[in-house]
């Protein structure tokens, strides 16, 4: 090889992409939470059940959602932050709520 490199490595590319000292949840564009907020009401709606704990209450108040599709064999763990759990809440009717969410 000639550009010094043993074989088997690699250059490493954007190895940050955000500051260490910035919010972690900052790179998470308002569209990337409205699809995830968007699957996990296509998920309730198709029969899943969500089971939701809040996992931090400071500095920022975050919430561990874990979603089961039976039908599927499915199950997916999504943590969101109070704002996005509340966006959550509000798309979704009350009868649905009260059905399919495990409050913990």
């Amino acid at each position: 090889m000639g550009n010094g490199r043993t074989p088997g490595s690699f250059k490493l590319q954007n190895q940050r992409r955000f500051p260490l000292h910035a919010d972690p949840f900052a790179f998470l564009s308002g569209r990337r939470i409205c699809r995830i907020i968007d699957s996990i009401h296509s998920d309730l709606d198709n029969g899943g059940t969500c089971r939701v704990r809040q996992i931090l209450k400071s500095p920022r108040e975050l919430y561990r959602l874990e979603l089961q599709r039976p039908d599927m064999s499915y199950e997916r763990t999504t943590i969101l932050d109070r704002e996005a759990l509340t966006q959550l809440l509000e798309q979704l009717p009350e009868q649905t709520i009260r059905e399919n969410f495990l409050l913990a």
